[in-house]
């Protein structure tokens, strides 16, 4: 008898995965957004009248708020509770869809995606941290690698659905979706659940304005050096320093702050305060090598989400589904290679 009460104590207790199934949708909701700029691409740049370029400042706004903010995101994960954090931040995401699908011009565009990014930098520590409030053991090495998966099979959707609402009827009804998708995340939120947070949860201001500043100028100094130019400065650069592109400048002013950052981080440990981002995790050369591995794939997803769909779209002057089934190939490989981590986890 004791040995059976002892069994049935240690016995994983098995969570509905209607909570799941919640997280999944917003992983989707972030997912399909990102991967459908891409395929809408050629048709943003016929109703805007503006060039690919402009277009492409949109992907790059919603990238640099997410990386920009994330590490904040998390703070006000821990201080606020990953739930509050969740429902407010899926409800922002459906304003910034509401102005992406009625944009009248791309300057809205591109704050709608700029506003969806810092709504992402939020969410995505949100997703992790509800799937460790709400599953354990087996469950929670399942719902980690299905939130993979819904990544990938976002992708998929978004090129198929991109692609044959864009070729048809146009590029707004795709972003449409997602305005729909916020209501019915924000209604299942009711079925997680969270802490309350902590609030005695300190956030390293100054760290923030570092580290998000060196990433901004980094990417826009990287994204904008053909523009504006490797040296002297040309016509399409904003201002010039000099007669010289404002672009190399950015790169060395954002190398210098990100070093500036990592001292501050530092010091910020060593007087026993909490700092934005614990140092730890870059402390061996197996964590430094996983996260080079992992910046390398992402880096090479987005090349490719990007400049095919560019040159399908601009170059050739093909539709968004002959896009999307392009990119198919590519998505599905993702897809597949995210479901058979979850299979390989179970068993």
């Amino acid at each position: 008898m004791a040995n059976q009460s002892t069994h049935r104590a240690g016995a994983e207790v098995k969570e509905s995965w209607v909570p799941m199934i919640t997280i999944a949708l917003a992983q989707i909701l972030m997912s399909f957004n990102v991967a459908s700029l891409p395929v809408a691409l050629g048709g943003m740049v016929k109703s805007f009248n503006v060039p690919p370029t402009t277009i492409a400042t949109a992907i790059v706004m919603y990238s640099l708020s997410v990386a920009g903010f994330v590490m904040l995101g998390a703070k006000l994960n821990q201080r606020f509770g990953p739930l509050v954090v969740f429902r407010s931040t899926v409800l922002l995401f459906g304003v910034a869809q509401v102005m992406m699908t009625f944009s009248p011009n791309v300057t809205v565009m591109i704050s709608a995606q700029a506003l969806s990014g810092l709504a992402g930098a939020a969410l995505v520590p949100a997703l992790v941290a509800l799937i460790a409030e709400n599953y354990r053991g087996t469950q929670q090495a399942t719902a980690l690698g299905a939130l993979g998966s819904a990544r990938a099979g976002a992708g998929v959707a978004a090129f198929l659905i991109g692609g044959v609402l864009g070729t048809y009827i146009g590029w707004r009804p795709a972003f449409g979706i997602l305005i729909v998708l916020s209501v019915i995340i924000f209604v299942l939120s009711f079925r997680l659940k969270s802490d309350q947070g902590h609030p005695e949860v300190g956030i390293d201001v100054f760290g923030v304005i570092l580290a998000a500043s060196a990433i901004i100028l980094l990417s826009f100094g990287f994204n904008n050096l053909n523009r504006w130019g490797f040296g002297l400065v040309r016509d399409g650069a904003p201002f010039d320093l000099l007669g010289f592109s404002p672009a190399p400048f950015m790169i060395v002013l954002g190398i210098v702050l990100g070093q500036a950052f990592v001292v501050w981080t530092r010091r910020r440990q060593e007087q026993g305060k909490t700092p934005l981002l614990a140092l730890e995790v870059l402390s061996s050369p197996t964590e430094k090598a996983a996260v080079f591995a992992m910046f390398a794939v992402v880096a090479l997803e987005a090349m490719l989400n990007f400049s095919v769909p560019l040159y399908i779209q601009i170059v050739q002057g093909s539709t968004p589904m002959a896009t999307a089934i392009a990119m198919m190939p590519f998505n599905l490989s993702v897809f597949f290679s995210a479901m058979l981590i979850v299979v390989s986890i179970r068993s």
